[in-house]
This record gives C-alpha cells, sequence and structure tokens, in this order.
C-alpha cells in the first residue's frame, strides 16, 4: 500500500467513524406521533388548570443534561401543544425548537403548520405559515425515501399533510400547483324560497311591501277587489338561480388576491313593480330582477400576536342589475359596490375571542325622472359579530361500562355570539332603515350532535329630510314601522364527522363531511304602524268605508300578517378531490315548509347549493 493510499483509506475511515458517531449523538430515532400521544395523556380528563400544571412540569426543565436531540425535539413539541391548548402565544417558539433539534424529521413540520392551521387564525387558518411547513414535511419525506429512512409512520405523516394542504387550500377552490399559485373556484345556487340567497328577514320584507301598498303614498289601500288576493300574493317564492367564478393568486409573502364574476337572476313572482296596482292586475304586479357583477378582492390573514389575528378583506365590485326600480322593469343601474370584511381574533387562555366586522357601499346611481328631491340612490350596509368560544372540556353525563357518570370531556366547542346589523336604504329625502340585533348560541357536542338558538330582534322604519329645516325624523306622510322578533333552532347530526378522518384515501373523490340539518323558525310580530286606514262614508249607505279592509288583521295590526313558522330538512356534505391539489366541493340541499298561520298561506321552499370554493363569512 502506498503511502498516498494509506493517507486517502484512513481518511475516509475517519470521516465514517465521525458520521457513526454524529448520528449516535442525534440520539434514537423517535416517532413524531409520540408527541401526540404525550400531549393526550396530559391532557385526557383533566381540567385546564391540570394541563396548566403540567406544562409547568415539563417546562422545568424542558431538557435534562446531556439528552440526545432528538429526545430534546419530542419534549418540545409537547410543550409546543400543551401551549397550543392553553392558548399560549410561546407555541410557536417551542414548534420551531422541536425542529431545530430534529431537523431530519417531517412529523415536527407537520404539526407545526397544523398549529397554524387549527389553532391560529381569524374566520380563517393562517394558510401561508401553515403551507411553508407542510412543504418542507413534504420535502424531507422526499428526503427520507432517497436515503432509506422512511418508516412506517411517515406514510401516515405524508397522508395528514396532504390533507391538510387541502383544508388549507378549500377555500381557493382547485389549487393548481405548489406556493405562489393560482386557484379557481366556482359556485352555483338555485332556490325557490320566500328568501333570497342571502337568507335576509321574509316577514319584514313582506310587511314593508304591504304597508307601502296601503300607505298615504301609494293612496289605494286594499280596500279593492283582489284586495285579499293582494295581500296574499305578496307571499311569494320566486325561481333564483346564481353562477359565481373566481381566479384566486396566492402570494404567500402577500396573500391572494382575487377576480370574479357572477351572474344571478330572479324570475317569476319577484320584485314588485308598482305598488299602485294590486293582484291580479292585467299586465302583472312583479318583474323579473337580473344581476352581473364583476369585481376584485384581496385576502389576507396576519398574525400579529401577542396582540391577535388579523384578518383583511376586501372587494370592489361593478354591479349591473335590471328590475328593482318601481315603475321601470327594463331599467339597468350600474354602480360600484365596496365591502370591506375585518377580522379579529385573540385567545382568552383556551377560549377564543373573534370581533367580525362588516362595511358595504353601493354608489347605485340617482334617477333621472320624477322630483329632484326624490332622485337620490345608495345604500350602506354596516355590521359587527362578537363571538366567544369555550374550548374547555366539560362535566357531562356520559354512559362508560354500562354506567351513566359524570365525566370530563372534551367537545367542539360552546360558541357565544352577540351581534348587530344595519342597513339603509336612500330614495331621495327618505332612508328606509332596518336594524338586527342578535344572541346566538351553539353548542357542538363531544358526540354527533351539535345545537344552536338564536333570537333576533328586527326593526324597520322610514325616516324623511324636512328640507326646510333639515331635520331629519320620522316620516309623517307615509309612516311605516314595524317590529319582530325571530326564533332560530338548528339540530345538526354530524354523519361523517371530518375531525376523525385526519388523512386522505386514494379515491377520485372523498366524503369528508356529511351532515344532517333540521332548521326551524318563528317569526312573531311585535309592534308596528298602523296601515293607511282613511275612514270615509259611504253616499249611498252612510256606514263608514275603510280604506284598510284586510280580512286578515286590522289595519292596526298590520304587521301581524306575515307571522310564520318554518321547519325543514338540509343535507350538507363536503368532498375532496385526488392529492393535495384537489378541490373541496361543499354540497347543500334543503327542504322547508313554511306556514303563515294569519293568512293562512303554505310555502314549499327549496334550495340547492354547489360550491367548489367558498367564503368563510357573509354577515
Amino acid at each position: 500500500m502506498t503511502k498516498l493510499s494509506f493517507i486517502v483509506r484512513s481518511i475516509c475511515v475517519t470521516l465514517a467513524l465521525t458520521g457513526i458517531a454524529s448520528a449516535e449523538d442525534r440520539g434514537p430515532e423517535m416517532n413524531p406521533y409520540e408527541c401526540l400521544g404525550r400531549y393526550e395523556a396530559a391532557t385526557g380528563n383533566r381540567s385546564m388548570t391540570q394541563v396548566r400544571a403540567e406544562l409547568e412540569k415539563k417546562l422545568n426543565p424542558l431538557y435534562e443534561p446531556g439528552e440526545p436531540p432528538t429526545i430534546r425535539a419530542m419534549k418540545a413539541c409537547v410543550v409546543a401543544m400543551l401551549e397550543s391548548r392553553l392558548g399560549d402565544s410561546d407555541a410557536p417558539k417551542h414548534y420551531a425548537m422541536a425542529i431545530q433539534e430534529d431537523p431530519e424529521e417531517p412529523g415536527y413540520e407537520y404539526w407545526f403548520g397544523h398549529y397554524w392551521n387549527g389553532f391560529r387564525g381569524a374566520r380563517g387558518p393562517i394558510v401561508e405559515n401553515a403551507e411553508d411547513h407542510y412543504y418542507r414535511a413534504l420535502d424531507k419525506l422526499k428526503a427520507k425515501k432517497a436515503a432509506g429512512k422512511y418508516r412506517d409512520y411517515h406514510a401516515v405523516v405524508e397522508e395528514w399533510t396532504r390533507k391538510q394542504l387541502l383544508v388549507s387550500y378549500q377555500e381557493d377552490g382547485l389549487h393548481l400547483g405548489g406556493k405562489n399559485s393560482f386557484s379557481i373556484s366556482a359556485q352555483y345556487a338555485v332556490s325557490k324560497d320566500t328568501r333570497d340567497f342571502f337568507r335576509n328577514n321574509e316577514m319584514r320584507l313582506f310587511t314593508g311591501e304591504l304597508m307601502f301598498a296601503s300607505s298615504a303614498a301609494r293612496g289605494l289601500g286594499v280596500d279593492k277587489p283582489g284586495a285579499k288576493s293582494q295581500v296574499y300574493s305578496l307571499v311569494r317564492t320566486p325561481l333564483r338561480m346564481r353562477e359565481e367564478a373566481r381566479l384566486r393568486l396566492r402570494l404567500n409573502a402577500v396573500g391572494a388576491f382575487d377576480v370574479s364574476a357572477a351572474d344571478e337572476r330572479c324570475t317569476g313572482d319577484c320584485q314588485v313593480k308598482t305598488y299602485y296596482l294590486v293582484p291580479p292586475a292585467p299586465n302583472g304586479v312583479f318583474t323579473p330582477v337580473k344581476l352581473q357583477e364583476i369585481g376584485g378582492g384581496y385576502e389576507r390573514v396576519f398574525p400579529i400576536y401577542p396582540l391577535f389575528d388579523f384578518k383583511a378583506r376586501a372587494n370592489v365590485k361593478y354591479i349591473d342589475r335590471k328590475g328593482v326600480v318601481e315603475f321601470l322593469p327594463n331599467l339597468h343601474e350600474k354602480f360600484l359596490l365596496y365591502e370591506a370584511h375585518p377580522s379579529f381574533s385573540h385567545f382568552v387562555g383556551p377560549d377564543k375571542i373573534d370581533l367580525d366586522l362588516v362595511w358595504v357601499q353601493m354608489n347605485v346611481p340617482n334617477i333621472t325622472f320624477g322630483p329632484p328631491a326624490e332622485a337620490q340612490r345608495g345604500k350602506t350596509i354596516r355590521a359587527a359579530n362578537l363571538e366567544y368560544a369555550i374550548y374547555r372540556p366539560f362535566v357531562l353525563p356520559e354512559m362508560r361500562n354500562g354506567v351513566v357518570g359524570m365525566h370530563r370531556t372534551p367537545t367542539r366547542g360552546w360558541y357565544w355570539n352577540l351581534g348587530v346589523a344595519d342597513d339603509d336604504d336612500v330614495y331621495g329625502i327618505k332612508t328606509v332603515r332596518r336594524h338586527d340585533y342578535y344572541l346566538a348560541t351553539r353548542f357542538e357536542g363531544a358526540g354527533n350532535w351539535d345545537l344552536s338558538l338564536q333570537g333576533t330582534y328586527s326593526d324597520s322604519t322610514i325616516t324623511a329630510l324636512d328640507l326646510n329645516t333639515g331635520v331629519v325624523a320620522n316620516d309623517t306622510v307615509a309612516p311605516m314601522k314595524s317590529a319582530s322578533f325571530r326564533t332560530t333552532a338548528i339540530i345538526q347530526r354530524r354523519i361523517i364527522n371530518p375531525d376523525a378522518i385526519p388523512g386522505i384515501s386514494g379515491k377520485a373523490i372523498d366524503v369528508d363531511m356529511i351532515n344532517f340539518v333540521v332548521p326551524i323558525t318563528w317569526d312573531k310580530g311585535l309592534s308596528g304602524t298602523p296601515c293607511y286606514d282613511f275612514v270615509s262614508t259611504d253616499a249611498i249607505t252612510g256606514q263608514p268605508h275603510h280604506a284598510f279592509n284586510s280580512p286578515y288583521t286590522t289595519a292596526a295590526n298590520c304587521y301581524k300578517t306575515y307571522e310564520n313558522i318554518r321547519g325543514g330538512v338540509e343535507i350538507w356534505a363536503k368532498f375532496f378531490g385526488v392529492g393535495h391539489a384537489g378541490p373541496a366541493i361543499l354540497t347543500t340541499i334543503g327542504y322547508d315548509y313554511q306556514y303563515f298561520y294569519q293568512i293562512k298561506k303554505a310555502e314549499n321552499s327549496v334550495h340547492l347549493n354547489l360550491r367548489m370554493g367558498w367564503d368563510w363569512q357573509r354577515l
């Protein structure tokens, strides 16, 4: 052996031995699901105070002297999970420590991504942070395969990672690539319903139409041939259809930018064409409505902790609608719509508080006919929703081994909501003001049953601007004011629970969720100004003659005319496509029976929604 070859061989042996020693110094290979197991052992059947005590024990000290990095990584991961559960802002620091101690293990990247996708965020996950870790997990899994170190548990990590990428992109629709790429979403909705697609209060709508038709502003009342038909026919279920498409560019460093287009049609008995006519009119009382829109938007959730997570969402749309203006069913209104939906979220211990704000401005153009004082048009919507979500476990009755006892049980959350919405429509010097105030609670049980209950107080009034004094007060010419209360109960049975399916199968279409839902509502009139009831004397009989002569309610109680009870059944389902680029498809189909018991009229409503990608909230 030459001296040179001896030196080379010695160097190779030294390097090999150094590598072996280095691998041994890193410690034993650790299954990342041991982190989940230790977390569950530390939280099972424990109060949050006890979980906090477990965390303190694991932090003091976090590491023992001489522990290898893989053991330290596991300990940091468990601490990070406990901090996630308790709402501590130090959780990201310890997830990062776990990755730093064992940088080759893809499982820790998955857990860190799940933190951004499952715990943090405001009305949506922090997708940009989550996808960073999910793609790093996939890269590390690929490296494990190449090095022959791909274990059985890594197959589970890969399946769960791809499922979480699906969840991250489910709002976007069909995701066309990795980070910094386009997505396509589409929605189709069809209904034959007393409510529009935004689920507005139909009792308030019908009551307002009745009051206006019978008011001094139109001077007709309902004491005419067909008066019963007028009151009866205002309750209607027009056919509505809406198609919407959106192209989204998600840039990891900036957020998501959208371009969208939509077409909506309401046919049949949709919009009142003129309140001077009463059904059955020779040329019809109602007119169809058509709406087209194109717009752009931006969305991003920003982690601004320890203060809060903040979601910025805004849109600008160009609207072209026809059939809305009274007397002119063929008039096109073309205008810009601006909307902003900021949301804020903050942990309160293990619980979470969210604040959602909404502002919408529709720059509806002024009309070009009639008195100049009546020309101005516009619409503004403002809303706020405050939610407190209780995520701590509750002591609930539960059967174990055939015996019913009280056990501390984790749930999907108990949610409390307090909200207000304000909707102003300007018609010249008059403004129609609508308000909603609601209190709601939703309990998502430990089993497969969920229950929601909401009470909503709604009112509507008309104010008028006095051009002489500049004072805005209730309209004295056509006073129309009403108030009602809606009670809503929703019973939900989770047939297929998405929380129980952390991975994905190899099917072309995989069912992720199926819920059977029973919604029930009751609308009750509370108060209101009388319908116009001009009293005259009949020239022949000498008897008093009332303009409002409804067979259902008196003029003073016309706000009760459209009281109703509604109940139905719905199926909510979600499907995923194959692979992490596969789209999420959400479907809703439902039937409702609605009975307006004052006028003894029943309506059957149906609706269907197909969505590939969707918005998190619509207030």
